[in-house]
């Protein structure tokens, strides 16, 4: 018997939500009231899974009686997403109509006004009917596996930029403890300059003071030998002993002439001499004229060829000999690059330095030497130096209008072989007990 006032509760499904370990396909419109049934039937049209009761009443129910039913044995064995239908956004150029539409020709979306007026000839259409099978497309797929690669792509240079910076910061604090190393070494250098200088000054000073006292002591014996010889002759003055007196008066005035002698040998004016400091001023010099400790040199890292085995395999991308040039070249012990298509080779057994073109694939232009040149090394693009051992010097030459010319030559007293620029340093190696590496710097 009810009671007046009061409603009877209303019945509740037992069945909650399960997890995905109970069903993996369940039936979206009870999902949607909080209700997870497995599903037992699906909708292509509405592309949602069915529980067996939705299965049924979607075929009573008008609006969804006509829609393409597939039952257990037939339905998509992955779970379907429920369909949220999106708000469109509002068209830039008719604010009232919304971009409902997709024109294939110019892959834009657009709205019913701009179909009408732009794209009537198009191939135009309805974005809802298009995605419905957008989920399982190739072309979202592809997408995100572009979107994917290029977000790693993008992860890893973040990763590249931060592994740079931490690879800059430790250069930098090389750079600085490099710095600091050289400027102990000048130290070091300076302290050994000093005590040597110094050492020097102790030993002067040492000579001169013992001199001065060996004076000193000599002086002062004779100032006693002086005193005693005029107490000698008082005494005998007193006693009247004028024999005794008369001889030792001689006897004093030969002692005087020879003391007399001895007081000009060590004379003070002979023998000391003060000494001053000197700077040097060649240290001075190079000190005001750099300024600075040394150079900071850039190099660009991706130039650095890295490997990880101990055999760094080349590959031979073209192979240039005599019969390339056409005539016979009997050696060639030195070459350099001078412009992308140039190349000064050093051809030792005829005394000839001669300039190829790799393009032309000839010699065009060649210049004979006294002597036989060793080696070469660019300077710029038109201009290199060439060692000549038997001469014992190198010589500066140019390629104008495709013609070597020699512009002059130094003689640097060793047999040059090897030879290399950098910045304005030219190195050469010579052979010599024991050998030698000369870096030249000219200054015109």
């Amino acid at each position: 018997m009810e009671v007046s006032g009061k409603r009877k509760p209303k019945k509740t499904l037992s069945l909650s939500r399960g997890s995905a370990e109970d069903f993996l396909l369940f039936c979206i419109p009870c999902d949607r009231d909080g209700v997870r049934v497995p599903a037992k039937g699906y909708c292509l049209t509405c592309t949602e899974h069915l529980c067996d009761t939705c299965y049924k009443h979607h075929k009573k129910q008008t609006p969804s009686r006509h829609h393409i039913l597939l039952d257990q044995d037939s339905m998509p064995t992955t779970p379907s997403v429920p369909i949220v239908k999106d708000e469109f956004d509002s068209c830039d150029d008719h604010e009232d109509e919304k971009l409902k539409f997709y024109c294939r020709d110019h892959d834009i979306v657009v709205c019913s006004i701009c179909t009408t007026l732009d794209h009537r000839t198009c191939n135009v259409e309805y974005i809802p009917k298009l995605s419905k099978y957008i989920i399982d497309s190739e072309e979202l797929n592809e997408t995100m596996t572009e979107m994917k690669a290029l977000e790693d792509n993008y992860k890893s240079q973040i990763k590249r930029v931060k592994d740079e910076i931490k690879a800059i910061s430790q250069n930098h604090d090389d750079v600085i403890k490099a710095i600091r190393q050289f400027r102990k070494e000048l130290n070091t250098r300076l302290d050994k300059m000093e005590k040597r200088v110094v050492k020097e000054a102790d030993n002067i000073l040492l000579k001169q003071t013992t001199n001065l006292n060996d004076l000193s002591m000599e002086v002062q014996t004779i100032t006693n030998e002086l005193v005693e010889k005029q107490v000698r002759l008082h005494k005998l003055m007193q006693k009247n002993r004028l024999d005794k007196l008369f001889v030792e008066m001689i006897d004093a005035k030969k002692r005087l002439e020879d003391m007399r002698v001895r007081q000009k040998q060590h004379s003070l004016t002979d023998d000391f001499q003060t000494v001053s400091f000197v700077k040097n001023m060649y240290i001075v010099d190079v000190i005001d004229r750099h300024q600075k400790l040394g150079e900071l040199i850039t190099m660009n890292t991706s130039m650095v060829i890295q490997y990880t085995d101990k055999t760094l395999k080349l590959e031979v991308v073209e192979d240039i000999n005599s019969s390339s040039l056409g005539e016979k070249i009997s050696d060639i012990t030195g070459m350099d690059v001078l412009q992308s298509d140039k190349m000064v080779v050093c051809e030792f057994s005829k005394r000839k330095v001669k300039c190829f073109d790799t393009v032309q694939m000839r010699i065009i232009s060649e210049i004979q030497l006294s002597k036989s040149p060793f080696d070469s090394a660019a300077i710029t693009n038109d201009k290199f130096v060439v060692t000549v051992p038997d001469e014992r010097s190198i010589h500066f030459m140019s390629l104008t209008n495709r013609q070597i010319t020699s512009d002059l030559h130094v003689n640097i007293n060793e047999r040059c072989h090897g030879i290399a620029c950098s910045r304005d340093k030219i190195v050469v190696s010579c052979i010599a007990v024991p050998g030698k590496v000369l870096v030249l710097s000219g200054r015109g």
